[in-house]
């Protein structure tokens, strides 16, 4: 009896185990519509060395010497030029696997692990797919609509927007022929917002059917601009605010927070970094930044407009004859850049069913002087609502950015004003969720791909439970912003 009690308990548990699986294969078998390409943002780690190693190790055994020599060099125990040159040297060491030459190509046998078929080709890959962010999207698209239809584009973030979107081209024309079907579905994150709109500029439409921009990178981004013009700033302001974001509410580590700002502290700290900083740009452009940021196009299509030209003559005044094929390969990508607004505009206007997820509240690296804009820890909420108006870090909108606008356009806690962004009715806004936040399972990814499978362009009124203004939980459920 107890063998038969023990048989039966068993098969229930198999048949638990097996029939949630039949059933998503079921599903996934049933599905019909376009296949989905997830086009992920920029991706350190996935550099690899031809042997599948690595190229980029930011190693604590590297960096802790260097801020131990600074330490001592502000004490005057030693050389402060030393300290520069050590920082340059260390910076070199671990960024140059990035650097390209004079002709935009990689120095170093440097390559990205990539996925040139459908999720069915990578069994091993999809079953170890982490919940986060990208992979987590991919996970959610291998479920709803199968393996077969689902695609992930990842790229060597460094070639030109052309180079990149002619290989999400082929992505897109491989997922046509495999599915048979005459367009594509497309999410795009962080950076992938740039190629995705750089395979529109270079290669239309035709073969898109929808378009989700999650935290997307399409207008760039103020660091890489600022940092391109050697207008890197420690504000003092900013790094206390994101040590205190971080400090998780921790009382202990607050209070001695705040005795260290009341002594000055992060005043001196950042006083000392700005200063070693103006005094050392030109070397670090001729030893860093040249090599391993001025030569990556791919890095130049994430410049703002603004900053482009002046960043240009910054990085490469005087040395212009070293970089005839490189300039001309930047003059092409800013072609590009300009080019955006127009970009989209026609997408949206072809029919291409387009939505913008745009998070704030969240601080960002406090290395430049606009630092202190809204943001989801990555990205600028200006940026990434196609310029949205933003009330900076901590504050609220003023009366002349509102003055006039109808209510609808205004967030409950008066910091994002939408009615100034492109397409103020096809941007969602999502409080305190992080960058690129559509994790497997939550219902940040339920709003993803609704967003997605809407059968209508998508707008900001066609969901009750998903109004212009949310608000994300620590568990990434969406909640109106009340």
């Amino acid at each position: 009896m107890k063998k038969l009690v023990s048989f039966l308990l068993a098969a229930v548990m198999v048949f638990s185990l097996v029939v949630p699986s039949v059933a998503q294969q079921s599903a996934a078998a049933d599905y019909d519509g376009c296949p989905v390409i997830i086009v992920r943002g920029i991706d350190f780690a996935g550099l690899t060395y031809e042997d599948g190693s690595k190229a980029l190790n930011v190693e604590l055994t590297t960096i802790f010497p260097l801020v131990m020599q600074s330490f001592f060099a502000r004490l005057n125990v030693i050389d402060e030029n030393i300290v520069i040159d050590t920082a340059m040297d260390v910076a070199y060491e671990i960024l140059s696997p990035l650097a390209c030459d004079n002709e935009g190509n990689s120095v170093e046998a440097v390559s990205m692990v990539q996925y040139p078929g459908s999720m069915a080709n990578y069994p091993e890959f999809v079953a170890n797919l982490t919940d986060g962010a990208e992979t987590g999207i991919v996970k959610t698209a291998v479920e709803k609509y199968g393996a077969e239809n689902t695609y992930f584009f990842t790229y060597d973030w460094r070639k030109t927007p052309q180079q990149l979107a002619d290989e999400l081209k082929s992505f897109v024309d491989t997922a046509k022929v495999d599915s048979g079907k005459e367009q594509v579905n497309i999410i795009c994150a962080s950076m992938g917002g740039m190629v995705t709109t750089a395979y529109m500029y270079y290669h239309g439409t035709e073969s898109l059917n929808s378009v989700v921009y999650l935290s997307g990178a399409h207008n760039g981004t103020y660091v890489c601009g600022e940092a391109l013009n050697g207008r890197i700033v420690f504000e003092s302001d900013v790094l206390l605010t994101l040590i205190y974001d971080a400090s998780d509410n921790n009382l202990f580590l607050r209070f001695f927070l705040g005795v260290f700002d009341a002594l000055g502290v992060f005043d001196y700290i950042t006083g000392v970094a700005n200063d070693i900083v103006a005094d050392s740009f030109d070397k670090a452009n001729d030893m860093v930044l040249r090599e391993c940021f001025g030569t990556l196009c791919g890095f130049w299509a994430l410049c703002p407009d603004d900053d482009f030209e002046s960043g240009v003559k910054t990085i490469f005044g005087g040395h212009e004859d070293e970089y005839p094929v490189l300039l001309e390969k930047i003059e092409e990508t800013k072609a590009f850049v300009f080019s955006t607004e127009e970009t989209l505009t026609a997408a949206m206007n072809s029919g291409v069913k387009i939505s913008f997820v745009s998070n704030y509240n969240g601080t960002l690296v406090p290395v430049h002087a606009k630092a202190d804009v809204n943001g989801d820890g990555v990205l600028e909420t200006e940026l990434t609502s196609n310029f949205a108006t933003v009330a900076p870090f901590g504050k609220c909108l003023t009366k002349e950015q509102i003055a006039g606008v109808n209510k609808k356009y205004i967030s409950r806690d008066n910091v994002i004003n939408a009615s100034t962004a492109l397409f103020p009715e096809n941007t969602w806004f999502v409080k305190d969720a992080p960058h690129v936040a559509a994790d497997y399972g939550t219902g940040f990814s339920d709003f993803t791909f609704t967003l997605l499978e809407s059968e209508e362009q998508p707008d900001v009124d066609m969901f009750t439970e998903y109004p212009r203004f949310m608000i994300a939980d620590e568990n990434l459920c969406l909640y109106p912003l009340s």
